[in-house]
């Protein structure tokens, strides 16, 4: 073509063309200290099924305390985010030499106690017994019928175990052991099976279910949940936390007496309540959303909720593989809470094992 030089283009770029290329949204304004911290709409963990993340995460090592970061103003969360475990989790074979071991160095002070110290109520989808036993605790397990004749005179903790389905007849039992000094801990479905009809007005199920994974797992450092900081003994302030398919997610009634001991982001997120909590009229604290464990006291007892289980696992052929090995302690999470919540228990009442038995 005349005028045209070789090789030139036949692109012509319009000078006047009002086109722009999209432009990334504004990022949130930080406050001070802030600026390394992830927005709150990101996952805090890039591992919820199972799956590697492309970039490992860096673990923050050591154990937790319960002295707290104070921070100032929207600083001042309860839930301290320090760095998420590493990445992924692995899921290991553990041994009741790892769990006896925990126990021991958190509790030195324990002794043995009779097997009435503890008393699970059988469940058909949660196995408290075979963890009790690895920790090297005496106990004596029962069906839900038998609980009616069953003396609790020297028993210290009761174990609902999932699904809870407590005789109704039998809730008064539960609510009078707990008035006189009992300690009830209830994992997943025996929350609206049984915690929320036998000691009503603190929890319930809030309608909601899980599916089936892991979810990252933030320990509470809440100044307010130091009465219950015996129960985070020797844990870490992140990790992974087993989730079965159909967890029932938990609504806090009683916010001022309840505490909230482990909450999840990823779980928070799935949970109807946190939509309410952010709106205009939302009367449910978001810090009360994505529960994972919470605690409270009723009249002279103390009462533990699991959101899962207290055994290792529910999906894996053997039961001594462990999804969700908490850092550097070994054991997962969920399981230390329960454990020194046990161990509370058998402080302030004890019946020691008697020699010969």
């Amino acid at each position: 073509m005349a005028g045209t030089s070789v090789g030139a283009s036949d692109w012509v770029e319009d000078p006047v063309s009002g086109f722009q290329l999209p432009q990334r949204p504004a990022a949130p304004k930080r406050l001070p200290g802030e600026e390394n911290r992830p927005s709150p709409d990101v996952p805090m963990i890039g591992v919820t099924d199972g799956h590697r993340p492309q970039t490992p995460h860096e673990l923050e090592g050591g154990v937790s305390s319960t002295k707290v970061r104070e921070r100032q103003g929207i600083l001042a969360n309860p839930y301290n985010e320090p760095p998420p475990p590493a990445g992924p989790p692995q899921t290991v074979t553990v041994t009741p030499k790892l769990y006896s071991g925990w126990l021991s160095q958190t509790h030195p002070d324990l002794v043995p106690m009779s097997k009435d110290s503890i008393i699970e109520v059988k469940g058909q989808w949660d196995d408290s017994g075979h963890a009790l036993h690895n920790f090297g605790l005496n106990f004596t397990k029962i069906s839900p019928g038998a609980l009616a004749k069953t003396s609790l005179a020297n028993t210290n903790v009761l174990i609902v175990d999932c699904a809870g389905e407590i005789p109704q007849a039998t809730l008064g039992i539960i609510r009078e052991f707990v008035a006189n000094g009992g300690y009830l801990i209830t994992t997943d479905w025996s929350l609206d099976n049984c915690l929320a009809r036998a000691i009503p007005g603190f929890v319930d199920w809030n309608s909601a279910n899980s599916t089936s994974e892991l979810v990252d797992a933030l320990t509470n450092n809440n100044p307010d949940a130091t009465d219950n900081g015996d129960l985070l003994l020797n844990t870490v302030p992140r990790s992974y936390w087993k989730l079965d398919n159909k967890c029932q997610m938990v609504r806090v009634i009683k916010p001022n007496a309840v505490t909230v001991l482990v909450k999840s982001k990823r779980l928070e997120y799935q949970d109807p309540n946190r939509a309410f909590a952010l709106s205009r009229n939302g009367g449910v604290r978001i810090d009360n959303t994505g529960i994972l464990a919470c605690t409270f006291r009723y009249e002279k007892g103390r009462v533990l909720h699991l959101v899962g289980h207290f055994d290792n696992n529910t999906d894996l052929a053997f039961n001594n593989s462990l999804p969700d090995p908490a850092p550097k302690i070994g054991i997962s999470l969920r399981q230390a809470i329960a454990a020194n919540f046990i161990a509370a228990a058998l402080k302030a009442n004890p019946h020691p094992l008697s020699k010969g038995k």
